[in-house]
C-alpha cells in the first residue's frame, strides 16, 4: 500500500526525515518513536499534506504530492489532535463527511459509524457538548466512513479513560475483521498497539532504525517474557540457561524468569526435563515496550 525510498524531509536546518525507506502492506502496521522521530512528518507525507524535501513515495502506487485526492479518497485519517465545527451534531458531522468523500447512502453510513464507537445515543446532541473522550471517538468514526482501504490514526487512545482506550481496540479490532480495511496506528501507548499490532516500524531521530513483523521484531530482540514456577528453580534455570534462545535467565522471589526469542524452543526443553515439577508457565506482556527498549539502547 505505502512505498518510501530515501525519503527526506528539511525544515530549514532541522532534518525530520532522514533516508526513510520502507514497505506498508496490509494488516496493522504499528509506528513508534519518541516524540520529535518524524511520525507525524511521515504521516502528513504519505497523505500529501506536505512534499518531501527528496525521496519518492508512493500510496496505491500513487504521488500522494501529485495526486493527492485520489489517495485521500481511499484513506481515512484520525489526526492526533481532532477538532469539529461545535454548532454541528456528531451525525451531521459525518454525514457532511460522508457526502464529501462520495459515499453512498450518507445518512446510514453516519449512523453505523456511530455505532461502531459507541456514539449512538450522543449522535444528535451538538459537538460543542462532548467530552475530549467523545470527540476522539467521533474522529475515529470519520476515519472509518466508507470503509476506506487504509485507515492512519495518530493517538487514537489520546483523551480517553483506561475503559475507552480498551473499547476503542475493540472497535479497531472488529472493524478490521469485518471491513478487511489496513491500519497505520502511531502511538506512544506501546502495551494497547501490542493488542492490535501486527508489523511494526520504529523511528528515531528521522531513521527507521527496525521494521518488520511482531514475530521478528520480538525473536530479534528476545522480547518474550516467560515466568515458570518450580519446585526447584534453581535446577531449573540450570537446564534453561544452556540454550540458544535464553538470554537474561535469573531466579525471582522463587521463580524462574527469562528472555526468549523462541517461546516454544524453552516449552519444548521443560517437557524434556525429568525430575522437575512445574506449577505454572507464564508468558508476561510488554512484548512492544521491551522491543523498542532494546532497539532504542544503544541510540539514547
Amino acid at each position: 500500500m505505502i512505498e518510501a525510498e530515501d525519503l527526506w524531509k528539511l525544515y530549514g536546518r532541522v532534518e525530520a526525515l532522514r533516508g526513510v525507506s520502507l514497505r506498508i502492506g496490509s494488516g496493522v502496521t504499528g509506528l513508534i518513536g519518541p516524540n520529535g522521530a518524524g511520525k507525524s512528518t511521515l504521516i502528513k507525507i504519505i497523505l500529501g499534506l506536505i512534499r518531501p524535501t527528496r525521496g519518492r513515495v508512493r500510496v496505491f502506487g500513487l504521488d500522494p504530492w501529485v495526486h493527492g485526492e485520489a489517495v485521500r479518497m481511499r484513506v481515512g485519517v484520525l489526526h492526533e489532535k481532532p477538532m469539529f465545527p461545535g454548532w454541528a451534531t456528531g451525525y451531521e458531522l459525518l454525514r457532511f463527511v460522508a457526502r464529501l468523500r462520495g459515499i453512498r447512502n450518507p445518512e446510514k453510513e453516519a449512523s453505523e459509524a456511530l455505532r461502531i464507537v459507541g456514539l449512538s445515543d450522543a449522535g444528535d446532541r451538538s459537538i460543542s457538548g462532548y467530552s475530549a473522550g467523545m470527540i476522539q471517538r467521533l474522529g475515529l468514526a470519520q476515519a472509518l466512513l466508507g470503509r476506506p482501504d487504509l485507515i492512519i490514526l495518530d493517538e487514537p487512545t489520546s483523551n480517553l479513560d483506561p475503559k475507552g482506550r480498551v473499547e476503542m481496540l475493540e472497535a479497531i479490532s472488529e472493524f478490521r475483521r469485518e471491513s478487511g480495511s489496513s491500519f497505520l496506528i502511531s502511538t506512544h501507548i506501546l502495551p494497547e498497539l501490542e493488542r492490535v499490532c501486527e508489523k511494526l516500524i520504529i523511528l528515531h531521530s528521522g531513521r527507521i532504525i527496525h521494521q518488520g513483523t511482531l514475530r521478528e521484531s520480538a525473536s530479534k530482540y528476545y522480547a518474550y517474557s516467560i515466568t515458570i514456577g518450580s519446585d526447584n528453580p534453581m535446577e531449573l534455570m540450570k537446564h534453561l540457561r544452556g540454550l540458544k534462545s535464553v538470554r537474561q535467565i535469573s531466579i525471582r522471589n522463587g521463580e524462574v524468569k527469562l528472555r526468549t526469542s523462541d517461546p516454544k524452543s524453552v516449552m519444548d526443553a521443560l517437557k524434556e526435563i525429568s525430575g522437575l515439577q512445574t506449577s505454572y508457565i507464564r508468558e508476561e506482556p510488554g512484548i512492544l515496550e521491551r522491543i523498542y527498549l532494546e532497539a532504542t539502547r544503544k541510540l539514547d
